[in-house]
């Protein structure tokens, strides 16, 4: 079984905006497809795609062409950027939240209803913003108490 660019990537360093673009445009789009599939789930690759069913998400792994290949393959760049520095769910939600960097506007839905000529830049910037910055430290639920 071929592994995937997330477990490719396991334990190394963040993916750079260069290398993310080369990985993306290297791989067949099946494969562009499972591996946004991995990061990002069906329904979101299914929004990015213009698509309604995540059936036609899984077709397109299975040989089947998408309309819009370049928008996936963009977007399977932005996902590596992120992914290589913060977990799966944190790239979903740069993805599908409203993002400061970007205007307040969402990612996803600029990538679904823009052009990709005109929010590209935008899109790779902030990505690039998001992926640099290192993680917070997650809260303790119940830290412990000071005795006195």
């Amino acid at each position: 079984m071929i592994p995937s660019v997330m477990e490719e990537r396991a334990g190394r360093h963040p993916v750079s905006d260069i290398d993310a673009h080369g990985q993306a445009m290297r791989l067949p789009i099946g494969r562009v497809v499972a591996e946004l599939i991995e990061i990002l789930g069906a329904t979101t690759v299914a929004a990015l795609g213009n698509v309604q069913e995540t059936r036609a998400v899984q077709q397109w792994t299975n040989g089947r062409l998408p309309q819009r290949p370049h928008v996936l393959r963009f977007a399977l760049q932005l996902a590596m950027m992120i992914s290589s520095t913060h977990d799966r769910e944190v790239a979903r939600a740069w993805f599908q939240g409203s993002n400061p960097d970007l205007g307040d506007r969402v990612p996803v839905s600029m990538l679904q209803n823009e052009d990709l000529a005109d929010v590209q830049r935008a899109l790779i910037a902030g990505a690039r913003a998001f992926a640099l910055h290192e993680p917070w430290d997650e809260p303790e639920v119940n830290p412990p108490r000071k005795a006195g």
